[in-house]
């Protein structure tokens, strides 16, 4: 087990975090020797992608952190449907871009999403009316307790708004690969602004729902190499009808979207509407000025000053609202 200490912080899109263990691993026979060793060892194990959706705490010193390095792409198919499997060490827009290159249905809206494809069903990733699990197929993953390969098949994932049964369990499995089942029928989804925008043209490609997505996200969402962020901080509030009807009273312009019964409520317009913390800055911590869900660190944040930041504005929201915003960012302490 070659373990070498790193600056956790460089494995954070969000620059966050201090000291701590990680191991690269090769093979599969690699993973078990490495989770085996390193628990006999007294570490606490977890497993990385990019780190686009991650920050650390400033102490990690017994925590090892295990990244896979396998990246290939393959796929099969049948009459109706492409199989992509992708590692879990694929960048998650090369695997899309593998897709929309080949004229395959189903990811396109899920284009440029930082991060890798093992890390896509722990979130079950979303964006523009698509979420992973509406093209799930299966995963392969390493079940540490067991000393086990699995294969999760969709219902067994839990998915949820970004939700699943690996986040709520993070050490337990490392996921090892990921199968989309794409159409080779046109299934364009086209409910989001500004995708809407294509709805009246023929001919629709993936390739221009790529494109405008590609375009709308690099127009509102900084890119972490040059202000550090995790993309969306918060999850959108699901809320009740009753809370609906309270909210709207008080705000009448709030956009509400019917949800499975239920309301979602963009969380970029509590923030911004509500909080009135678009733009808002603390030192160098602060939310994006162009999309209030980025919160960006400027320049030497600590985890705590994060933290007390970030808590400012759920606070806000819920005093105002009775809202709770739920962090969507994985904070690793």
């Amino acid at each position: 087990m070659n373990i070498t200490q790193v600056d956790l912080s460089e494995y954070s899109s969000l620059k966050i975090g201090g000291k701590g263990n990680m191991v690269t691993v090769y093979s599969l026979e690699e993973l078990r020797n490495t989770v085996i060793q390193a628990r006999n060892a007294g570490y606490t194990v977890m497993f990385l992608g990019e780190g686009t959706n991650t920050f650390f705490s400033d102490d990690l010193v017994r925590m090892l952190v295990i990244r896979l390095a396998a990246n290939t792409i393959s796929h099969v198919e049948d009459e109706d449907y492409y199989y992509v499997t992708g590692d879990a060490g694929v960048i998650w827009d090369d695997f899309v871009a593998y897709t929309v290159d080949r004229k395959m249905w189903g990811l396109e809206n899920l284009s440029l999403i930082p991060g890798t494809v093992g890390a896509s069903p722990i979130q079950n990733i979303g964006a523009y009316g698509v979420e992973l699990a509406d093209v799930f197929s299966e995963l392969v993953a390493y079940d540490t307790q067991k000393n086990e390969v699995v294969t999760f098949f969709k219902e067994m994932c839990g998915f949820g708004y970004r939700d699943s049964v690996f986040k709520k369990d993070p050490s337990r499995y490392c996921i090892i690969s990921v199968t989309c089942k794409l159409s080779k029928s046109p299934r364009p989804v086209l409910g989001y602004k500004p995708l809407d925008s294509l709805a009246e043209k023929k001919d629709i490609t993936q390739s221009m729902i790529r494109d405008l997505v590609i375009a709308t996200r690099q127009s509102k969402l900084p890119d972490y190499r040059l202000y550090p962020n995790t993309g969306s901080f918060f999850k959108n509030p699901i809320i009740t009808p009753a809370q609906a009807e309270s909210l709207r009273a008080k705000y009448p312009e709030v956009p509400l979207f019917v949800s499975n019964s239920l309301y979602k409520v963009p969380a970029a317009w509590l923030i911004e509407h509500v909080a009135e913390m678009k733009g808002a800055r603390v030192g160098n911590i602060g939310v994006w000025e162009h999309q209030p869900l980025v919160i960006v660190n400027y320049g030497g944040v600590t985890s705590e000053e994060l933290l007390t930041f970030s808590e400012r504005i759920i606070a806000v929201v819920r005093e105002k609202t009775g809202i709770i915003l739920e962090k969507e960012v994985n904070y690793i302490e």
